[in-house]
């Protein structure tokens, strides 16, 4: 009777390191899924930032005409009309 609950408590112990060690490579992986998820996320938005703010939307010449960079294509005066 002994050597059954031997073998139980051996085959207990056996399950519970792989199961241990299944659940280490799982978070492993999920880590590295993060990481790579979260860099992908930091690329572009700085990417996007960087874009964003080297575009000039708005130019103004010498007379106080400010030229939008709009598919109209439009005029827009500043202060009174003469």
């Amino acid at each position: 009777m002994e050597d059954k609950t031997k073998q139980w408590k051996d085959l207990e112990e056996y399950f519970a390191t792989e199961v241990i060690e299944q659940s280490k490579r799982t978070a492993k992986r999920w880590f590295a899924i993060w990481l790579i998820t979260f860099i992908a996320l930091v690329t572009t938005n700085t990417v996007w930032i960087y874009v964003f703010n080297s575009y000039e939307y708005v130019q103004q010449d010498g007379s106080g005409v400010n030229n939008y960079h709009t598919d109209i294509d439009g005029d827009l005066e500043n202060g009174t009309k003469n």
